[in-house]
Parts: structure tokens; C-alpha cells; sequence
């Protein structure tokens, strides 16, 4: 592939001088402020309710443990050094398009960033539909164009060529034309715009001939479209930061479907894209399995969309949920168990992630309602354990707003990511939909996410915010009625009530018709800066 001799890829820890002082400062006040709250917890008792206080006691700890564990992920960050791009490689750039579910506009401006990419490649447009018109845009722009369209042998109800997935198009364009013809591959979705140094930034890490895939930061050029548009991509920032870097330290960096770089020949020996809706994340375990190694790029080389409505968002929440978590409970044996400890601690952990918040909202709301029906107190909601929640809530926010300087783009991601709180709040009862979907083996069609609003109204989700509001409403009156409601009980059911109702007015009002660029680059397209970086290896 390349005249220029194997390497190994170095690596830094992101850390400088004054973050060795800051991490075990702060992590001592953080400590300290657990134990202060733990005492005072204790102080106070369980009461009259030992069942509840234990359930609540369960989210306390749930949810400080997840924090901590973000905390310590700092500690195994590593990013990895520059490495100058082989000058020979046979490389394909790939994207797919599906008509009805993306237009011809956002192909037409995909398109034009793919060919823009400066490495020598070709681009490749994998196309669903093969209608004429979509073929004269590949020729206009020099694009390469393939279609399983009326090719049964690609066509399969289950399977690596399964009908209607992307994985199942990306493995006939790889078993026709990929494996036999490139070196590498650079798959992107349809809505995702590369800067034109994408390559000359990941495909130096092939040198290494024990790197199978390259990650790049995923970032969005819509996210000021609304509030959900905004809040999906606050949800984001720690995790393309300080999550995957901590991942690529402990030899764990995850596949991010959107875009990705693969070496072809790792590639085809474990089989091709992943037959199943998290094929990300299961092509991850595959590589680990069989023996490769990843890297991930702590910057922002692309930009795509991100949901703009309620019905596009929490669809595609529900998806994610739905595939992972099958993934964690029912496909752990085989890859997974293969994969060494650290691996298999953070694999645990990037599952939980989809459950532990939407439990904890699920259980407080159920234990909330009826302490205010039963005019019922815990000691743990008591104004006694205001001062240690206090303490304990500014040393752990303080710890979180710290993690912030570790973002990639961090001058225009950090502050109070208060959306991406509202959102967590919304799209719970979707999480906990998943997990039936995944107990109960339910089975449902893939289905793309739509990026730009075509208008409609969430019915269902505006409904079920009407009814938590309508449910502790209800609690309240019930333990009015039989006389004094506990004080922090009622502010927290009302703090809550006027959460939902505001989340009802969200879902009510008509989304914003978002439209998608048509010319590149889109005007918040520019790669961001990031910190300094070595020279390239050569």
C-alpha cells in the first residue's frame, strides 16, 4: 500500500502541567463532599418508609457512581499523534442515499464535499433508488455509482446483505467492488460533510499494520436550528472528548456509524459491516475480537445534521436504545467475552448509559407520587439534607464544568448544558420503550432518521408530558386534601409539573421547517482548531 515503513502510532495524554494539579484537587473536594453527604444521609435515618428510602437511596448512588466514573475517565485519556498519509494508497470515499428518506439537494451537497476531499480517491455514491436522475448527478460530478436495485442475490430478509439497511448496501458495494479494488475505505452518511484534509488527518494511522479503523470526532452544522437541534448536540460533546479519548487510551475506541475510516483488508476479514442495527458498535467488537487495533481523532474533520423536531429526535433515541441494548443483553456472549477486562468494563458501561437516567426519572417520578399522595417524607428529601445536597451538587458540578476543557470546540461548547438536560428529561419514556422493544424481542423495521422537520406534531409525546403533569398534579391534591404535604416533595413535584408542561407547549408548536445546505461548505462547516499538535511523523 505504501513505500514508507511501518510505524507504530504514538500517543499523549491531552493533560498538561496545571491539570495534574487541578484532577486530584478537585477530586478531593468531590470526595469530600460525598462523604459529607453520605454522613448527613446517615444522620438523618431512614424513617417510616425504608422501602422507598432505599429506592431513592439506589438513584442517589447510581447516579453519583456514573458521575464519578465520567471523572476518572480523564485519567486513561490519550490522543494520538499526527502521522503524515501514505502517498499510494487506493482509497474510496462512500456514501449511500435512499430517495424519500433524503433529498436530492443534500445528495447533491454531499456529493460535492466527497469529491472535494484533497487525497487522491474515488468517490462512490451506493444508491438504493438507481433512478435516472440520481445517476446524472454522479456523472456531472465524476462519482462512481452503484445500486443493488434489482440484484436479488443483495436483497436478503436477514443477513450481511439484508434488504433495506445500510449495512446490507455497504456489503454488496464491498463484496462487487471494495475488497477487490481499495486499500482503504471512508464511509460517511449522506448528511455528513467532510473537510477536504478528512484523509491527510486518518489514513496516516494505517502505517501501523495493527490498525484495522480510524474514528473522527462527529459534530453538527445545524445545531442552532431549535432547541432540540441544540440540546442533541450538547449530548455529544463529552463523548466525542473526553469519553472516546479515555476509549482510545484503554484500547477501546467505538465505531461511530457516521462517518468512520476502515483498512479494506481488516475490513473483509471480519466479514464486512456488521449485520445488525448497532453495526457500529458490533463491527467495534469485532475488530477487538479478531485482533485489531483502532484510533480515534480527538477533531472535528466533519459535520453533519442532527434531528431539529421531537418526532425526528426521539426516534432516533429509541433506535439507538433499542439496538445497543439488544446488543448488551442479547448478543454479550462471543465478541464481548473475548475482549479484556478494561474493554469489557467500558462496553458495560456505554450500555448503561441508555438506562441509568431514564430508571432514575422512571422510579423518582413513581416514589415522588406517592409520597405526596400518602403526605409521605424521607428523610433524604428532608430540608436536613439541603446544605450536604448543596455541597454535593456544586463539587460534582464543578468537576463536570472542568471535564468541559477538554472539549474539542470548546469556546463554543462550554457553559450549562441545560438542554441537553431538558432532552434527557423528554426522551426517557423512549429509553424505557426500548428496553421492552428488547425484552420482549419485539422487532421493528430500520427506519432512517429524518434530520429536517417536515412540520408535524408529536401527538404521543405531548400527551404523555400532559399526563406526568396531570399525575403529580393529582398526587398533590390527593395529600393536600388529607392535610400538610411535605415541603420538598411538593417544590420538587412542581419544579417537574412545570417541566412537563413546558415540554407539552415544545410539542405543541409547530417544529421548524429546517432546510439543508446546498452549497459547500455549509457556513459551519470550519474544522475546529483544537489544541496544538506535534508535527507529523514521518
Amino acid at each position: 500500500m505504501s513505500d514508507l515503513s511501518p510505524l507504530t502510532v504514538r500517543r499523549e495524554r491531552p493533560f498538561r502541567p496545571a491539570d495534574w494539579l487541578a484532577f486530584p484537587l478537585l477530586s478531593l473536594v468531590g470526595l469530600v463532599a460525598i462523604v459529607f453527604f453520605a454522613r448527613g444521609w446517615l444522620a438523618v435515618g431512614w424513617g417510616t418508609h425504608p422501602i422507598l428510602t432505599l429506592l431513592l437511596a439506589g438513584l442517589v448512588i447510581m447516579l453519583v457512581v456514573n458521575q464519578q466514573g465520567r471523572w476518572a475517565l480523564l485519567l486513561p485519556m490519550r490522543r494520538p499523534r499526527p502521522m503524515a498519509p501514505m502517498p499510494d494508497a487506493r482509497v474510496a470515499v462512500v456514501t449511500t442515499f435512499v430517495p424519500g428518506a433524503e433529498s436530492q439537494e443534500m445528495l447533491a451537497a454531499s456529493l460535492r464535499a466527497l469529491v472535494a476531499v484533497e487525497y487522491p480517491h474515488d468517490t462512490w455514491l451506493l444508491d438504493e433508488g438507481n433512478s435516472a436522475e440520481t445517476v446524472a448527478l454522479c456523472k456531472s460530478l465524476g462519482v462512481r455509482h452503484f445500486s443493488r436495485r434489482g440484484r436479488p442475490e443483495y436483497q436478503a430478509d436477514e443477513g450481511p446483505f439484508r434488504a433495506g439497511t445500510k449495512h446490507g448496501n455497504y456489503n454488496a458495494w464491498l463484496h462487487e467492488a471494495g475488497f477487490g479494488h481499495y486499500d482503504i475505505l471512508a464511509a460517511f452518511d449522506p448528511d455528513h460533510m467532510p473537510m477536504p484534509g478528512y484523509l491527510d488527518h486518518t489514513i496516516g494511522y494505517f502505517r501501523d499494520p495493527n490498525i484495522g479503523y480510524v474514528q473522527a470526532a462527529q459534530a453538527f452544522y445545524n445545531q442552532d436550528a431549535s432547541l432540540i437541534a441544540r440540546g442533541a448536540a450538547e449530548e455529544t460533546y463529552a463523548y466525542f472528548s473526553a469519553v472516546q479519548m479515555a476509549g482510545y487510551g484503554l484500547d477501546y475506541p467505538i465505531i461511530v456509524g457516521s462517518h468512520n475510516v476502515h483498512r479494506m483488508a481488516a475490513l473483509e476479514s471480519v466479514g464486512g459491516l456488521a449485520a445488525h442495527d448497532a453495526d457500529d458498535l458490533l463491527l467495534t467488537l469485532r475488530y477487538r475480537a479478531a485482533g485489531w487495533g483502532g484510533v480515534y481523532v480527538p477533531r472535528i474533520l466533519a459535520r453533519g445534521t442532527t434531528p431539529v423536531d421531537w418526532r425526528g429526535y426521539l426516534a432516533q433515541q429509541r433506535r439507538w436504545a433499542r439496538s445497543v441494548l439488544d446488543l448488551k443483553l442479547r448478543h454479550r456472549t462471543g465478541y464481548a467475552t473475548q475482549l479484556p477486562l478494561h474493554a469489557r468494563i467500558m462496553s458495560f458501561l456505554h450500555g448503561l448509559n441508555f438506562l441509568h437516567r431514564s430508571l432514575a426519572w422512571l422510579v423518582g417520578i413513581v416514589v415522588l407520587a406517592w409520597l405526596l399522595a400518602t403526605r409521605g417524607a424521607l428523610p433524604l428529601l428532608s430540608s436536613q439534607m439541603f446544605v450536604p445536597a448543596l455541597v454535593l451538587g456544586g463539587a460534582l458540578g464543578a468537576q463536570e464544568l472542568y471535564r468541559q476543557r477538554f472539549y474539542l470546540d470548546w469556546r463554543n461548547e462550554q457553559g450549562m448544558h441545560w438542554r441537553a438536560s431538558l432532552l434527557g428529561f423528554a426522551k426517557w419514556p423512549w429509553f424505557v420503550l426500548a428496553l421492552v422493544d428488547v425484552v420482549t424481542n419485539r422487532q421493528i423495521a430500520y427506519v432512517i432518521t429524518q434530520k429536517s422537520s417536515r412540520g408535524h406534531r408529536h401527538a404521543l409525546f405531548v400527551r404523555w408530558n400532559a399526563c406526568v403533569a396531570a399525575a403529580l398534579s393529582l398526587a398533590a391534591a390527593i395529600g393536600w386534601l388529607q392535610g400538610t404535604v411535605a415541603v420538598v416533595p411538593l417544590i420538587l413535584a412542581a419544579a417537574l409539573v412545570a417541566l412537563s408542561l413546558f415540554l407539552v407547549i415544545s410539542g405543541m408548536r409547530a417544529p421548524p421547517v429546517a432546510t439543508l445546505p446546498t452549497a459547500w461548505p455549509p457556513p459551519s462547516t470550519a474544522a475546529a482548531p483544537g489544541p496544538a499538535r506535534p508535527r507529523l511523523v514521518t
